[in-house]
């Protein structure tokens, strides 16, 4: 099974920590994804859900379900739906 992207389309990276606010991956982490193994992408999930907390790690795993489970983040559903609108 391939481990889809942790990206939720929130990319925006703090300049200060230089964390995404939408997945909590480094710029290196998000550059290197797909030379990643599925182990060294899990490990990445699980580091970056550990930087999270409180309403960031709701809304993240929410997201995230909703790309396991369909493929698609809400946040990506719903920009596409306000560019045919």
């Amino acid at each position: 099974m391939t481990i889809p992207s942790p990206c939720i389309s929130v990319c925006v990276t703090d300049p200060g920590s230089d964390l995404c606010y939408g997945c909590a991956r480094t710029t290196p982490e998000i550059a290197k994804w797909s030379k990643f193994t599925d182990e060294e992408k899990k490990q990445v999930i699980e580091i970056s859900r550990s930087r999270m907390s409180g309403w960031q790690l709701e809304a993240f795993d929410k997201a995230y379900k909703e790309i396991l489970e369909t493929g698609s983040s809400p946040i990506k559903k719903q920009k596409l739906q306000n560019k045919q609108d």
